[in-house]
């Protein structure tokens, strides 16, 4: 009888043994799974992030670099005087620099597509193109076809905030050049003076979440070598 017992018991605990975790086993098993996921998650999400904004970065001073050094090379090849601002047409500013005139509205933001003058967006926001002897001429007009040859040089959702080629006092050959490039829209913006998204001084909002925000400040000196 005894040994009958023992045989019976010992199938019971082989057949326990056989049954594989319990449902709470599996409940635990599951929500730690998760919780690594979602730590897992979280990181990839903070990576992804902190790439992103900087290739943002990156692009934008790469794009106010660009500029410095076109504008440089401009008045260094130029024999003919550089003028610093040049009649503007509406909103749109302009500089020329020997045959190379320079067109811009400060403060707009270039889209793709049909562009949101509320939030203060345009198609065209840096333009250069060369007429041949620009003297005398305004800057182009945005709203109208742009001349042949035009080239934007800024990249879409960048903003020019201020442009400017300023002769030094005491030379008639060295010029300072400030450039500010700005990426993002006008709620990632703040101006420290009040004076909105357009003005000079914009810098970018703190916490402004997954969108991205750059600002690049580039200033120069240059010599204008041919006269």
């Amino acid at each position: 009888m005894a040994s009958r017992i023992e045989r019976i018991t010992c199938r019971f605990a082989k057949a326990r043994a056989m049954a594989g975790f319990t449902i709470i086993e599996l409940l635990v098993a599951t929500l730690v799974f998760s919780v690594v996921m979602l730590i897992i998650a979280i990181g990839v999400m903070q990576f992804n992030h902190a790439y992103y904004a900087g290739i943002t970065q990156s692009n934008t001073q790469n794009t106010a670099r660009a500029i410095v050094e076109n504008i440089s090379q401009a008045i260094q090849f130029s024999g003919e005087q550089v003028s610093s601002q040049i009649t503007a047409s509406g909103s749109e500013m302009g500089l020329c620099i020997g045959n190379d005139r320079y067109s811009y509205r400060l403060g707009w933001q270039l889209v793709d597509g049909t562009p949101n003058t509320a939030n203060h967006q345009t198609d065209h926001a840096l333009v250069m193109d060369t007429p041949g002897n620009c003297s005398g001429m305004s800057a182009q007009d945005f709203s109208k076809p742009l001349a042949n040859g035009s080239t934007e040089l800024l990249s879409t959702n960048m903003r020019i905030s201020n442009l400017s080629v300023t002769p030094l006092a005491g030379s008639d050959n060295l010029y300072k050049i400030d450039v500010r490039v700005v990426y993002g829209d006008d709620d990632l913006l703040r101006s420290p003076s009040g004076g909105g998204p357009t003005a000079s001084d914009v810098v970018c909002q703190a916490g402004s979440g997954s969108q991205f925000c750059a600002v690049s400040e580039l200033s120069t000196v240059v010599q204008r070598r041919i006269n």
